[in-house]
């Protein structure tokens, strides 16, 4: 089975025609129907847009998998079939994860892209389906972080686990804070400066509004 007859087999399992499969990849229905009927090789980033829009797995479209759709064990192997690629993980410019005395959330708009290479995604262990970039402010964090610096959030990290840090809610504003569990009810959250005390957050009290947004797994400043 050629990859052009799997592409097609994808194409149908959701519900496209040609030309609305064409459109998505921002191709020519000619030449989507040339990969499609195997008339010509796919290229590499025709390729690396697939796998970004729909999360087909390389390894299955290449008639090396049973699995349709990339998951945490495969998600990983196609880079022998691309060279490199990457994923574009959004960028909410308009909101901070305060390192102080926290700030409110007011517009969570994409702003950008940002473009990372699966090689730097698996280092670093993300989900790139549900991280984003937000940015920090504040100095509750330093030496570690810094106001102004990017953020790097997976979204789908929220168990928490010694010496790391979380972007959190907390009635209301957002906060860049380690956090650490003292018990099943009872969340310390500690700032790495000094002058900021810590606070011990009870679950149970239904007043306090309060909910880990995700972790954060990277951070980076402009050199300066």
């Amino acid at each position: 089975m050629g990859i052009g007859v799997r592409l097609k087999e994808f194409r149908i399992s959701q519900n496209l025609s040609q030309n609305q499969f064409a459109e998505m990849l921002k191709i020519s229905p000619k030449a989507y129907w040339n990969y499609e009927n195997n008339e010509r090789d796919i290229p590499s980033d025709i390729l690396t847009n697939i796998v970004r829009l729909y999360g087909i797995n390389l390894n299955w479209l290449f008639g090396e998998s049973n699995d349709m759709l990339f998951n945490k064990d495969n998600i990983y192997e196609i880079g022998s079939k691309i060279k490199e690629y990457c994923y574009n993980i959004p960028v909410r410019g308009e909101i901070s994860a305060s390192c102080g005395y926290g700030v409110e959330i007011v517009d969570e708009t994409q702003t950008a892209t940002f473009s990372m290479s699966s090689r730097f995604i698996k280092d670093i262990g993300i989900n790139p389906k549900f991280s984003e970039i937000i940015f920090a402010r504040g100095d509750s964090m330093e030496p570690t972080i810094k106001g102004g610096d990017s953020l790097l959030v997976d979204l789908s990290r929220k168990e928490v686990y010694e010496g790391a840090i979380f972007c959190i809610r907390l009635n209301g504003q957002l906060y860049s804070k380690r956090l650490q569990q003292l018990s099943k009810s009872t969340i310390n959250v500690i700032s790495d400066n000094p002058k900021y005390e810590n606070r011990k957050i009870d679950l149970k009290d239904e007043s306090i509004d309060f909910e880990i947004i995700g972790e954060v797994r990277w951070w980076g400043r402009l050199a300066r």
